[in-house]
């Protein structure tokens, strides 16, 4: 099933999100913008991550540098995919034909940065093991794309370096080396 998305029929996933296991049809949770700025929310009212172009909520979004304007699909993962995860998922994804990296967004959290960062790591890793399994039989998954992970929390969120190191540390070992980010803006050349 084709797509006409490069990158979606490179890693397949059309293919294998199908099925029971799947919330909604695969073509209804996607969108791809090749803007050189882009802002990605995890809206609350339409229970879902998406683009957006509202500057008023740049403190709870992920800004994407796309420099040289290549085409960056979002997948919207969780409440849309996927729902009903046991252990959570990640928010969405967001990915071109070389990289593919896990969002999740711990913006309303404004206490106990220990307990969000441990629950965030953890839906990533299940989401990493979801993927995983799911495009085993098509794609070796973290070696057909650079894979990373973001946790995006609001500005005002505490933030402590070495905690953040250590959570950096412990999510690549527990990933074989699958990089973590805190930040909330990033440059999608520089992968």
């Amino acid at each position: 099933m084709a797509t006409g998305n490069i990158a979606i029929d490179r890693l397949h996933l059309d293919e294998v999100f199908t099925g029971k296991f799947v919330h909604r049809p695969f073509s209804q949770c996607w969108k791809a913008k090749c803007d050189e700025v882009l802002l990605v929310i995890d809206d609350d009212n339409a229970k879902c991550s998406r683009f957006t172009t509202d500057r008023d909520i740049a403190d709870k979004a992920l800004s994407v540098i796309n420099k040289n304007k290549r085409e960056i699909v979002l997948l919207a993962i969780d409440r849309q995919l996927l729902t009903g995860i046991e252990g959570g998922i990640a928010d969405c994804a967001l990915f071109d034909q070389r990289q593919f990296r896990f969002v999740e967004f711990k913006t309303n959290a404004e206490r106990n940065a220990k307990k969000n960062f441990d629950k965030a790591t953890k839906q990533l890793k299940n989401t990493l093991r979801i993927f995983s399994e799911k495009l085993k039989p098509k794609i070796q998954f973290d070696s057909a794309v650079i894979l990373s992970c973001h946790v995006v929390t609001s500005r005002a969120f505490p933030r402590n370096s070495a905690m953040l190191q250590n959570y950096q540390l412990e999510f690549a070992l527990d990933t074989e080396g699958i990089f973590l980010s805190f930040d909330n803006k990033t440059h999608w050349d520089n992968i």
